[in-house]
């Protein structure tokens, strides 16, 4: 745990409980009122390991009142890829589904048929707050989400369709708890995280309802915790950021320059059907360079609502 002048009181006390990941296992909701808006307690993990070939967005979507619940694993092994996605019942601080098994904390255990094997996570730089920024749209007249990110190191080995595959990987998980339906509330939204040497930048860019657009995120280096208060997305011919100009709060900028991507794939978030407007997310993992010339891998996600139905 890295205690800096962005920690605050509720902080604190997730480190109390989880002295190694904080907010980040934070426990989930097995029951709500009856008549609650859609709750949601949402994980995501993402790792890159270009060296192995390896590449991974693991998701996990539990709730005790909305049909969005799920396990996901949409994993690359040298190119041999598997996509996992089953139902994961309402579970306090250990989901389980049945081909996966994660404490919340730092261990994944995968026992499906093509797909064997187990994942140690541990952390990376510092956790980052969206919460206090106000970046991140509320579900109507609700309480704002929770939402908390955090770099990690990944390791082990997995077994896909009989072949073992070695990861030493690095990347980010992410935390969300709160009423939400990405249908109703993210119009559009950029997400970054790139994990540098000794830095890494975690952005999101939402558009509100109001029209207004708002960043949440940090820059975080040697265990301090750098807000960022606004980023500028000049694009290619694709719609993809082709640079990443964020604005700090104490008055510097950070320009990351877009490379080659490495891989990438469709997110689902949403219901298994429905009818209306519907969200959709695109990730790809794309080498970045820094303002140094430094040069390393992060992921992008593009979400926004489909209106055409």
């Amino acid at each position: 745990m890295t205690i800096n002048e962005t920690t605050n009181a509720a902080q604190a006390a997730e480190y109390e409980r989880d002295p190694v990941w904080g907010a980040m296992s934070h426990p989930a909701l097995d029951n709500i009122a009856g008549g609650s808006p859609p709750w949601k307690d949402h994980i995501y993990i993402a790792f890159w390991d270009p060296a192995n070939e390896a590449y991974g967005f693991l998701h996990w979507n539990s709730s005790p009142n909305h049909d969005t619940t799920k396990v996901q694993a949409n994993i690359s092994l040298r190119g041999h890829q598997i996509d996992i996605i089953e139902p994961l019942s309402p579970q306090i601080d250990h989901f389980s589904s049945d081909s996966a098994e994660f404490d919340l904390k730092s261990q994944i255990t995968y026992h499906h048929e093509r797909l064997s094997g187990t994942l140690t996570m541990a952390p990376r730089f510092a956790i980052i707050d969206f919460g206090p920024g106000g970046s991140l749209p509320s579900l109507g007249d609700n309480e704002p989400l929770q939402h908390f990110e955090h770099g990690l190191t990944l390791a082990g080995q997995l077994n896909l369709d009989g072949q073992d595959y070695d990861i030493d990987a690095v990347g980010f998980r992410t935390r969300t708890w709160g009423y939400r339906d990405d249908s109703q509330q993210f119009a559009e939204y950029f997400f970054l995280w790139a994990t540098f040497e000794d830095y890494a930048v975690g952005l999101i860019k939402q558009l509100h309802p109001d029209g207004s657009q708002k960043t949440g995120g940090a820059l975080v280096r040697d265990g301090i915790v750098h807000n960022i208060v606004d980023a500028h997305l000049p694009k290619n011919r694709a719609g993809f950021a082709q640079r990443v100009v964020v604005d700090v709060a104490d008055g510097s900028e950070v320009t990351l320059h877009r490379g080659q991507r490495a891989w990438g794939g469709w997110c689902p978030i949403g219901l298994p059907e429905r009818n209306g407007p519907a969200f959709s997310a695109y990730d790809e993992v794309v080498d970045w360079t820094g303002p140094s010339g430094e040069v390393a891998f992060g992921l992008s996600e593009y979400g926004q609502i489909r209106n055409v139905y």
